[in-house]
């Protein structure tokens, strides 16, 4: 059998089965596209855990968004980089999120005061008969 220079390289070097991507961010260092690669490993991975959660195949989602079978491969390599476009796509036949964006949401706190006399007449029509309150006495 013969063997490609780059496998002999490799194995003489002693790196075989080196993580390409890994080597690749190394030698180039952008933070920008380390972040980028390991965004879409883990989008890769999501899909991947949807299909299995849901008993389906990646031949059953490229069937199902009419795709080739080497496309849905490729997406869940982690090697491609997804637009909104495709992962709303991929949402819709899965039926579920693969990003979930939480709403940022802003706490208020206010403080009331009541005077005991005007809680009284309240209390007695029966207003609070699920709650737990207890009757102030003045």
């Amino acid at each position: 059998m013969k063997n490609s220079r780059r496998k002999i390289n490799k194995e003489q070097n002693g790196h075989l089965d080196v993580n390409v991507i890994d080597d690749w961010l190394k030698d180039n260092g952008d933070p920008a596209i380390e972040r980028l690669v390991k965004k879409n490993l883990a989008i890769a991975n999501k899909i991947a855990l949807l299909l299995e959660s849901k008993g389906m195949k990646p031949a059953d989602l490229a069937l199902a968004m009419d795709k080739q079978r080497s496309e849905i491969s490729k997406w869940l390599s982690g090697q491609h980089t997804f637009t909104t476009k495709t992962i709303t796509k991929i949402e819709e036949v899965l039926g579920e999120d693969i990003i979930h964006i939480e709403p940022k949401v802003r706490n208020v706190y206010f403080t009331t005061f009541v005077r005991v006399e005007d809680i009284k007449p309240v209390i007695q029509e029966d207003i609070f008969e699920d709650s737990l309150y207890e009757e102030f006495s003045a």
